[in-house]
């Protein structure tokens, strides 16, 4: 909390006790029903351990408490696999396969980070969701597609879902894309701004699907991925978008050959940096170092995770 609340609190108990003790019903009759629905809805789950408690007070949603982890991955299997024959008849693409190595990685730490922070407990995730960013238009508007299950789907599954998707997207045939992006023709920043924190809430504190806004519950979830490597960044991070309140922001950068020492020789190599963009409040240094092991992984043996 900033000085600015902090001091707006203290200013209205102070008042309360001296003035009008009705400010102080008041104020305690908000944190009770804050308690309430904490209760409500998510009646069977506690507030962590000590640390993820600790962790909670002391970071914000990301504003602060930030873990930016830049990977460089060696490319040889892989642009092995997107050239074969099988990859080009399913139009998979480098992007594809980031988001199932994603969700491998969210997935060896699962019961840690696969959830999302709400009136101050973890709430784990049934499904690890991933979703991704596409440009449609001419640079103007984002789509957000949301891959469910993305642990268990291949790269084949998840390119067929994520060019359908797009492609309706750029038509202006995608339903609820339409929805969400039509409320921003209409409004000034301030109005939208309240929007926004007043749908998060709902459909992330609460969980509720706004179907007549093309709003689901939990949309971004637990990861985005962003593919700005065909825009020509080699090496960006990109920042977290507070209404998206996820774990993970990963940028996919331009694929670049560099030369490594392999086997005691210099090689020419693909290679391409994943950057991470993590909230501390899920993720420590050890976590990080145990995906890093399950991403190479998958970049290394890209055939394991093709097909089914």
């Amino acid at each position: 909390m900033t000085i600015v609340n902090n001091a707006f609190i203290a200013s209205v108990l102070i008042y309360s006790f001296l003035y009008d003790t009705r400010l102080l019903y008041i104020f305690l009759g908000i944190i009770a029903v804050y308690q309430v629905l904490s209760y409500l809805c998510y009646p069977n789950v506690g507030y962590g351990s000590g640390r993820r408690r600790l962790s909670q007070a002391i970071w914000s949603p990301p504003t602060e408490g930030v873990i930016y982890n830049l990977v460089e991955i060696d490319l040889t299997n892989t642009m092995k696999y997107l050239q074969s024959k099988q990859a080009k008849d399913s139009h998979v693409t480098l992007t594809h396969i980031c988001i199932r190595a994603i969700a491998e990685c969210i997935s060896a730490s699962r019961k840690k980070i696969c959830g999302k922070i709400v009136f101050g407990k973890f709430v784990e995730f049934p499904t690890i969701d991933v979703s991704c960013l596409v440009n449609i238009g001419e640079g103007d508007d984002l789509a957000a597609l949301l891959v469910q299950n993305a642990d268990k789907k291949t790269f084949e599954d998840i390119a067929e879902y994520i060019n359908g998707k797009a492609k309706m997207a750029k038509q202006g045939k995608d339903e609820e894309h339409q929805q969400r992006s039509g409320l921003l023709k209409y409004f000034p920043p301030f109005v939208i701004a309240l929007l926004i924190q007043l749908t998060s809430f709902v459909t992330y504190n609460l969980g509720i699907t706004v179907k007549a806004l093309g709003l689901k519950k939990d949309c971004f979830g637990v990861a985005t991925v962003s593919s700005i490597g065909t825009l020509g960044f080699k090496n960006a991070i990109a920042p977290f978008t507070p209404m998206m309140r996820n774990l993970l922001i990963v940028t996919v950068n331009q694929i670049v050959e560099k030369a490594l020492v392999k086997d005691g020789q210099i090689v020419i190599t693909p290679t391409f940096q994943l950057n991470f963009c993590t909230d501390h409040r899920f993720l420590d240094g050890g976590a990080i170092v145990k995906s890093n092991k399950v991403l190479y992984e998958v970049f290394e043996n890209p055939e394991k995770y093709a097909r089914k």
